[in-house]
C-alpha cells in the first residue's frame, strides 16, 4: 500500500479516535438544549479534519462560485458524486457548512456515525419506502430550522467523468422546504483514489453554480432537470 494511502487512513481513523472523549461535551450540550453550541464545537473540529484530509490525498482544488451562495438562508447543495473525497471538499470548500443525506449503512460505522448524526445527517435506506420517507422529511425539517443540508442525487459513486442515475424524487426536500437549490459540480475528483482504493494526487476543480429558486417549479422532475442542467456545464 503506497505511503499517501497509510498515512491518509492513518490520519482519519486517528483523529476520529482521538476525538471520541468529545462525546461527552456532545452530549452535555444535548442535554442543555444548546445545538448551536453543538454544532459549532462540532464544525471546528471535522472542518480541522477535512482540510488535513484533503492536503494529505494530494488534491490541487480549483474552487469557484461560491460568492453565488446566499450566506443568510438555508440552502440544499446538490452535487454530482464521483469519489470519496466529495464530502470533505464540499465541507470545506463551501461558505456554509452543512449536515449530509447519506445511505444507512453510515450510520453504524463505529464513532463516523454518532459524529454524522449529531452533525444533524439524515441516513436513508433506499430499500425501505418507509424509511425513507422518514428522512426525507427529515431533511425538510432541518432545513426549515435554517441548517443547510447536502445530497447526492445519483445515490452511490460514479467514480469516473460520467453522471449516474439522477434520482429527481430527492430534489422534494427543496421544493417541500421552500428552499433554494445550489448545483455544485466536482470534476476529476474521482482521481483521488486509483482502482486499487489507494490515494494518489490529482487535479480537481469545483465550482458552485447561482441559487436555483424551488418555488419557480411545478415537480420535483422539473427542478432536478435544470439542476443537471447547470451541474454539466461545469463537467
Amino acid at each position: 500500500m503506497p505511503m499517501r494511502t497509510l498515512v491518509f487512513q492513518g490520519y482519519m481513523w486517528g483523529y476520529i479516535l482521538s476525538k471520541a472523549n468529545k462525546s461527552f461535551a456532545i452530549n452535555r450540550l444535548n442535554k442543555a438544549g444548546k445545538n448551536r453550541e453543538k454544532l459549532a464545537l462540532m464544525d471546528k473540529i471535522i472542518l480541522k479534519c477535512t482540510n488535513k484530509l484533503i492536503k494529505i490525498s494530494g488534491a490541487d482544488l480549483s474552487v469557484t462560485g461560491t460568492e453565488n451562495i446566499p450566506l443568510n438562508e438555508p440552502v440544499l447543495y446538490v452535487a454530482n458524486h464521483q469519489g470519496h473525497m466529495d464530502i470533505p471538499i464540499l465541507y470545506s470548500t463551501a461558505p456554509q457548512t452543512m449536515a449530509f443525506v447519506a445511505k444507512k449503512e453510515m450510520e453504524k460505522i463505529p464513532l463516523l456515525g454518532f459524529w454524522m448524526k449529531e452533525r444533524g445527517c439524515v441516513f436513508i435506506d433506499r430499500g425501505n419506502a418507509r424509511n425513507s420517507l422518514k428522512a426525507i422529511n427529515q431533511a425538510i425539517s432541518s432545513l426549515k430550522a435554517g441548517h443547510p443540508i447536502a445530497i447526492f442525487p445519483e445515490g452511490t459513486r460514479s467514480k469516473g467523468p460520467e453522471i449516474g442515475d439522477f434520482k429527481s424524487g430527492s430534489l422534494r426536500i427543496a421544493l417541500k422546504a421552500g428552499v433554494k437549490v445550489i448545483p455544485v459540480s466536482f470534476k476529476d475528483s474521482y482521481k483521488l483514489i486509483g482502482k486499487k482504493g489507494w490515494n494518489k494526487p490529482a487535479k480537481v476543480s469545483v465550482h458552485y453554480s447561482d441559487p436555483i429558486d424551488s418555488s419557480d417549479f411545478k415537480d420535483t422532475g422539473e427542478l432536478a432537470e435544470e439542476v443537471l442542467t447547470q451541474i454539466k456545464k461545469h463537467l
